[in-house]
């Protein structure tokens, strides 16, 4: 039999993930709209964001499920439907409510992209799937990037929801006309799964497992608030202009998108352990150093790190190291890790409406609990160092 291209599955997941880059940050870029559109403050954006969180935590224990049964291409189209739903609503609400439901589609948008689009890469592309799966990171970093500039030239943010939209849909066509490698048997993968060994010695879930799992929303909380909350820094803290506390952005995007390449390659070289460890610790220097002395050369140097080290890769490393040490279950244990990096999208923003006001303590405020929560993964990826010395694991 010749063998497939599916080199269109590929693109189309790309460019959905494209779109949620720019989705995911599209509030905080748009802040002042959209506080006017829907008579709140900073506060009440804050809020909207944690049911983003919500909507994740609503639908991530059966979106696999979904996925699994009625295919990756039904599913990633529910994704993008749900992304459309979000941009429309968010757009024309005009009241708290209204918007706080459009984001409840914009947590589902993430389940059902992530539980149809990372397998339908891996099914089309088995022997890269890596590979493939880290690209994903690049389009969202490098839409990310992109997406301020864009912010600066167009000043409506209706006119930005219509253009999102637009590519969308024309994702969903090209979706419907391309062809998906077939789905990998569940019953195979069972039969995978129980050859798979540990040793007697090896680690343990109620220890190793569960802070592996706590890597799931220490990881997500560093690079989430940050994105969230960088321009808002900018803006109160060090009173820049509200164009140039968006371009924190870029740089965080910039530098994200070339982590996904550089960690790609370090990773064949170094422990994954280690690195996430590594990681964690230059990216809470760089967050307490922007804390403890604010200034616009700290705050873009906090930027690039963050985006570097903070959102390249490193939460799937940790996922990575969890289905190694467990090979038992590895779709329960990706939902677990996946569950609490939709906790960080709830909790992040919630704690934060209860502190943000126009103040740069305020700010200052949210930014130190996001150190604090970037110190604990460094203290657990340590433990977890010293622990992986008693067992034969990479």
């Amino acid at each position: 039999m010749k063998k497939r291209n599916y080199a269109g599955v590929a693109a189309t997941v790309y460019v959905n993930y494209a779109i949620v880059g720019m989705a995911t940050i599209i509030i905080s870029q748009y802040s002042s709209y959209f506080q006017e559109a829907w008579n709140t403050d900073v506060k009440g954006v804050s809020t909207v964001l944690s049911v983003v969180g919500v909507g994740r935590l609503l639908t991530i224990l059966f979106a696999g499920v979904i996925s699994d049964r009625i295919g990756r291409k039904k599913t990633m189209i529910i994704a993008m439907v749900t992304d459309i739903i979000f941009l429309l609503g968010a757009a024309f609400s005009h009241s708290l409510v209204m918007a706080c439901i459009a984001a409840l589609f914009f947590g589902a948008t993430n389940t059902f992209g992530d539980t149809s689009g990372y397998p339908a890469i891996t099914e089309a592309f088995p022997k890269k799937a890596a590979t493939m799966n880290s690209l994903v990171k690049a389009a969202m970093s490098l839409a990310q990037f992109v997406f301020p500039f864009w912010v600066a030239t167009v000043h409506d943010a209706r006119l930005t929801v219509f253009a999102l939209v637009l590519v969308l849909v024309l994702d969903i066509v090209w979706v419907i006309f391309t062809p998906f490698a077939p789905q990998a048997s569940s019953k195979k993968e069972e039969t995978t799964v129980q050859q798979a060994t540990t040793s007697v010695d090896g680690p343990k879930m109620a220890l190793d497992g569960v802070m592996l799992i706590f890597l799931g929303f220490s990881i997500s909380f560093t690079f989430y608030v940050f994105s969230q909350y960088a321009p808002y820094f900018g803006s109160n803290v060090l009173h820049l202009a509200e164009e140039a506390s968006k371009t924190l952005i870029s740089w965080y995007a910039m530098a994200s998108m070339i982590s996904v390449f550089i960690t790609a390659t370090i990773v064949t070289k170094i422990k994954p352990l280690t690195i996430v460890g590594f990681y964690s610790l230059v990216s809470a220097l760089a967050l307490a150093a922007m804390v403890l002395t604010p200034s616009l050369t700290t705050a873009r140097i906090a930027s690039v790190a963050i985006g570097f080290f903070g959102a390249g890769g490193i939460w799937q490393l940790g996922l990575a190291v969890l289905t190694n040490y467990f090979p038992h279950g590895h779709g329960k244990l990706t939902s677990y890790y996946s569950l609490m990096a939709s906790t960080t999208y709830f909790i992040g923003p919630l704690i934060s409406s209860f502190i943000l006001n126009e103040t740069a303590q305020s700010v200052l405020t949210v930014f130190w609990i996001d150190t604090i929560i970037t110190i604990a993964s460094v203290v657990v990826s340590t433990v977890l160092i010293y622990r992986k010395k008693k067992y034969n694991f990479d």
